[in-house]
Order: structure tokens, then sequence, then C-alpha cells
């Protein structure tokens, strides 16, 4: 599958990522059966079979030594 960099925050404590936003730069894989590679054989299709599904090419812009908000235990 082709890889779309995302730009987002890490967090330590948990191993949660969160995506802010995709900058538009792909890495095509070439294959005929990806939705996303520009080598996709069904271009004029309306509904075709192939995956769409979208692999991230992550990079982490703040990176926090805690958990997550929504992965923190809540306290009594």
């Amino acid at each position: 599958m082709c890889l779309h960099e995302i730009v987002g925050d890490y967090w330590t404590g948990c191993g949660h990522f969160h995506g802010r936003y995709f900058t538009g730069v792909t890495s095509d894989c070439g294959s005929s059966r990806c939705k996303t590679s520009a080598s996709h054989m069904h271009k004029t299709a309306r509904n075709c079979g192939c995956p769409s599904v979208v692999t991230e090419d992550r990079q982490v812009q703040n990176l926090y030594r805690t958990p997550h908000p929504d992965c923190a235990r809540p306290s009594r």
C-alpha cells in the first residue's frame, strides 16, 4: 500500500499517536491493486473492489512522556 505522510503527537506513556494533518506527501507503491496508487488498474471504474487502505507514514511533531488523556486511568 502507498504511504501517506501524517504529522501528529505521540504519547510514550501509552503508545498513542494522534494524527493532526496529512501533509500531502505520498510514496507510491506502484501496485495495480492499490486504489491510491498511480498504477491503479481501475482508474475509470466507479466502484472497484480494490482496497482503499491508507498506510500512514507517521511523523512526530510533539512527544509527550505521559499517557494520552483518553488512556489515563480515571482518578477517584
